[in-house]
């Protein structure tokens, strides 16, 4: 017998194959596989859910045409049968299920009925490589979730911490890991064309996958990390930890780090504030990593004595019942009161509210504590009473004075305001001036302007050399702007607000 000569003619079978594996592979690759699949057989295909809707966007078949073949999609999705046919005039309607999941799609076609030689083996085909690419897709998805999800813990345990809330924040945090530790130190890092998510996942290998790292929702170029820092609040951060974050940012992409000292894991916010502090001093030094120039905060110094008056000052808010129940309890209210102290209208980002409910929110605020809470000395007095209440929690207040003046004007007070402002007494003589003014004016570089006969421009680049000084954020974040209102006072002996 002569040998066979191979044939010349091409593989129809295998080119449609390979067709239909490029197309799997694409990003779009679904949708490409229904409409290569419709183009083939010159007719019309859709994958169709649960409820019969198309699963990706395509040229369903025409109602008749889904009519006709109604009963049998019944049958495949109920499982009594995996695929189906029938005629209807001059076309062929065919359904298969991609496979035996509850949840699988239905792959439904329509061709002309003079056209099917060979059609069952291709849709064989076509189906096999839709079910693995709508698999993984649902899988991507189901990942993109856990992602979400897992980061919608993380965003809530921060939030948790910030309110000085460690218990709820570690119950929360149970779900995930690493678990929280008890003393730590908070990261402030800032990158801008960066991929956040890598360098997220670089700190966290550095760090022994032991750092609670968490995107923040306000400023969308910072990542907030926690890292362990040892067993009791004196233990200094660890030195190996510092250089590793200070490798991981040291390259040619802009990346500055602000971290805060050692603190408790319920005082993540006074750590958080810290942090901010330092990376603006980062931002505007010649260093990328900046450790928080350790100063007490104006409540510490008050401390216990503050407790009554933070009480009177704050009675009428934690007193509110609304009247219906979908309007905001005391509760949210002096939430939302702290994150517009700390983030102006960013407050509603980190709330997860509508920037018109926050205005809302404000609108109340400001009728039951009967002030302008966009004041400046009216936000300087309750920031220090909430930080005071924060400092006294459940604990009755101890008594001492219950106004502001005698609260303030005392020897240990004005102490700590000379050592705030000490700085810039040394430094350029036009700062204090500078500052003086930026703070009548309501912290507004339009207010002081004028006043110092300068360009806004001008008052701006002042105003952060007076933040490279201080090594304390003024223009953005939780600012330091409402101790140096007091400050500032005292320092000049004006008389402090009567609140």
């Amino acid at each position: 017998m002569p040998p066979r000569t191979p044939s010349t003619e091409p593989d129809l079978d295998a080119d449609r194959l390979r067709r239909l594996h490029q197309d799997a592979l694409l990003p779009d690759g679904l949708r490409l596989l229904v409409r290569r699949v419709a183009d083939t057989v010159r007719g019309r295909a859709a994958l169709l859910d649960a409820a019969g809707e198309p699963v990706v966007p395509a040229p369903v078949p025409p109602p008749d045409a889904l009519a006709a073949i109604a009963d049998d999609l019944d049958r495949i999705r109920s499982g009594q049968a995996h695929s189906a046919a029938v005629h209807r005039d001059d076309r062929m309607i065919c359904a298969q299920r991609l496979d035996a999941g509850p949840d699988a799609p239905v792959l439904v076609v329509s061709l002309p009925a003079a056209g099917t030689a060979g059609v069952d083996r291709y849709l064989a085909d076509a189906s096999r490589l839709l079910a693995l690419r709508w698999q993984t897709d649902l899988a991507r998805q189901q990942s993109r979730r856990v992602l979400a999800a897992a980061t919608a813990v993380r965003e809530s345990v921060l939030h948790l911490l910030m309110l000085g809330h460690p218990d709820s924040a570690q119950r929360v945090a149970s779900a995930l890991s690493p678990r929280l530790p008890a003393f730590l130190t908070v990261y402030v890092i800032e990158a801008g064309k960066v991929d956040r998510d890598a360098l997220a996942a670089r700190i966290s290998g550095v760090t022994g996958h032991r750092a609670w790292i968490v995107h923040c929702p306000v400023y969308v170029k910072h990542l907030i990390v926690l890292v362990p820092s040892g067993e009791h609040q004196h233990h200094r951060p660890a030195n190996s930890v510092a250089e590793l974050v200070r490798d991981v940012v040291s390259g040619p992409d802009r990346i500055r780090v602000g971290a805060s000292r050692v603190v408790a894991l319920r005082e993540v916010a006074v750590g958080y504030e810290q942090a901010f502090h330092a990376l603006a001093a980062a931002r505007g030094g010649a260093s990328s990593f900046e450790m928080f120039a350790f100063q007490k905060s104006l409540a510490a110094v008050v401390g216990a004595a503050g407790e009554r008056w933070a009480e009177r000052v704050l009675a009428p808010l934690r007193a509110f019942e609304p009247a219906r129940a979908q309007d905001p309890d005391a509760a949210a209210l002096e939430l939302t009161l702290g994150a517009w102290l700390n983030f102006g209208t960013g407050g509603a980002r980190q709330l997860k509210i509508h920037r018109n409910t926050l205005g809302s929110r404000l609108a109340q605020l400001e009728r039951l504590l009967d002030c302008d809470v966009r004041d400046l000395p009216t936000q300087a007095r309750l920031h220090l009473a909430l930080h005071l209440a924060a400092r006294s929690g459940a604990t009755a207040a101890e008594p001492g004075p219950t106004r502001l003046p005698d609260l303030l004007e005392r020897p240990e007070v004005r102490s700590w305001a000379d050592r705030l402002l000490a700085p810039l007494r040394d430094a350029e003589p036009h700062l204090l001036p500078t500052l003086r003014a930026w703070l009548d004016g309501g912290a507004r570089l339009e207010a002081a302007a004028p006043e110092l006969g300068l360009s806004v421009p001008a008052v701006r680049k002042r105003i952060v050399r007076i933040e490279r000084v201080l090594e304390r954020s003024l223009l953005h974040g939780p600012s330091v702007r409402y101790e140096l209102h007091f400050a500032m006072r005292l320092f000049d002996g004006r008389p402090v607000d009567q609140g």
